[in-house]
């Protein structure tokens, strides 16, 4: 039929049929806007509320990296390369959670986040604790220009203890896939408890050639315990928030299985939160967060809880009345039913308080709290006054261009000019690794060996002294002293 016709065919309907047909598209286009305004509501599953709720707490992490080659056999030069991941911020004061091997050798580390007013930012971040073994780490973010360390307030996930997960519940995996922002995919348990066997795969066509492992930074390794997941996870993904349909954050997306280093293969892998919580809980001691300290070493006691393992006996904990054994049940009134719980709450107080801990001896609950008052904590005094030099734990840097573990040793940074150190020919730089019995990773424990030398105590020292080669790469040197204790 041609137009003309048509348009003939309507000027012949009569104004009834017209207004009605009028009134029929009308109620149409009303009833479909109801309908389109309904929908939406209810197409808001609990998967689009979960990721509603947490997308504010996660970031991409882009990183620099110092690359070091090697050709049968023959070092060459570092590069630099670029490395992207993801990660999610697990503190308000800025603090996230993300794979080691995302900031493996960075000498950079740049987080992307999304502010409060909806705008992107970019911050900083130093890489707060690293934990190889579980592949996890911990970033700081550092404050913008204009801002104060701890001034702002970062929206964060929860860290909550998760031991119900099932087989074929569904799951939401976040992160930051090549790079092109915070992407969602879902998917299934496909099992718990999870054995990963690493290895770096031989590349193609390139004799001699490793490609990068998928989890660690080589070499085979063997991680236990894992989430396997279907939801699809890239290059990118790693370090990103596993959440349930609830919303909980149940554990960190980590590594995919990819015989052929080209597809996807539906089978992933995640770390459990409660493994988190360990790494989180071991590295917020209040000594590196705030720089005071109680003076007490915590282990996990009955049900998890928070028990004295060692009180120093010059620390304020000792002090205020605090033994071996004891568990610690509140802070200021506030329950700590675990040892996360406490350390978590310990870490943020304001610098030198006084806390009142709730504490149960021999199984009967003390009827007062006991009042301790935060103090500096006294490494560097008493290393200087006993030993003669100030030492510090390993430094970004230092991990990054001597490829030393964080928990190596500590770096002497000071020495003191006729010195018991100096005597005995200690160097700034070296790496104090035993004194006397002691084995000295960290901090921690140089103080604990200072709560016990005495004045004209002999004290074995044991150190490795940094060398750089040529091409620039550094060996260590074993040295050792006896040094008289003043």
């Amino acid at each position: 039929m041609s137009a003309p016709t048509l348009r003939i065919l309507a000027l012949r309907l009569r104004p009834v049929a017209v207004l009605a047909a009028v009134l029929v598209a009308a109620s149409g286009l009303v009833a479909s806007e109801v309908r389109a305004g309904g929908d939406r509501e209810a197409r808001r599953s609990p998967i689009v509320r979960a990721v509603e709720r947490s997308r504010a707490a996660i970031v991409s992490i882009h990183t620099t990296q110092v690359l070091r080659r090697n050709w049968y056999g023959i070092e060459l030069p570092p590069v630099e390369g670029k490395g992207i991941g993801s990660g999610a911020i697990f503190h308000p004061e800025g603090y996230v959670i993300t794979n080691a091997h995302v900031v493996a050798r960075a000498r950079e580390v740049l987080v992307d986040l999304i502010s409060a007013d909806g705008e992107p930012q970019t911050h900083d971040a130093r890489i707060f604790a690293v934990d190889l073994p579980n592949d996890l780490a911990i970033l700081r973010l550092l404050p913008n220009e204009g801002e104060q360390a701890g001034e702002r307030r970062y929206p964060y996930l929860q860290l909550e203890s998760v031991n119900d997960l099932m087989v074929g519940e569904t799951v939401i995996a976040l992160g930051n896939p090549f790079g092109m922002g915070l992407t969602v995919t879902t998917g299934v348990i496909g099992g718990l408890d999870r054995t990963l066997r690493t290895s770096r795969q031989p590349v193609p066509g390139q004799p001699g050639r490793r490609a990068p492992d998928t989890l660690a930074t080589g070499g085979e390794r063997v991680f236990d315990d894992f989430i396997q997941i279907d939801a699809a996870i890239n290059p990118g993904n790693s370090g990103g928030p596993l959440l349930d349909v609830t919303g909980r954050w149940i554990g960190v997306n980590t590594a995919i299985w990819n015989r052929r280093l080209t597809v996807a293969e539906g089978v992933g892998f995640a770390i459990p939160i409660d493994r988190v919580r360990s790494l989180v809980g071991r590295a917020l001691k209040r000594r590196l967060v705030r720089g005071d300290w109680l003076g007490v070493e915590f282990e996990e006691g009955s049900g998890g809880t928070a028990r004295v393992r060692h009180a120093f006996p010059k620390g304020p904990g000792y002090e205020g009345g605090l033994r071996e054994g004891d568990e610690v049940l509140t802070l200021d009134g506030r329950p700590t039913p675990t040892l996360f719980d406490l350390r978590s709450q310990l870490a943020f107080l304001p610098r030198e308080v006084t806390v009142r801990l709730g504490v149960r001896r021999d199984g009967r609950v003390r009827a007062e709290p006991l009042p301790i008052r935060l103090r500096p904590v006294p490494t560097d005094r008493l290393s200087a006054k006993h030993l003669g030099f100030v030492a510090a734990d390993v430094s970004d840097k230092e991990n990054r261009e001597q490829r030393l573990a964080f928990d190596a040793g500590v770096v002497v940074r000071t020495l003191l000019p006729e010195s018991p150190a100096a005597r005995i020919g200690l160097e700034a730089g070296d790496l104090v690794v035993g004194l006397g019995t002691y084995r000295i990773r960290h901090s921690d424990d140089l103080l604990l060996f200072l709560q016990y030398v005495e004045p004209g105590d002999l004290v074995q020292v044991k150190v490795l002294r940094p060398l750089r080669l040529r091409s620039g790469r550094f060996v260590r040197e074993e040295k050792a002293g006896l040094l008289v204790a003043e």
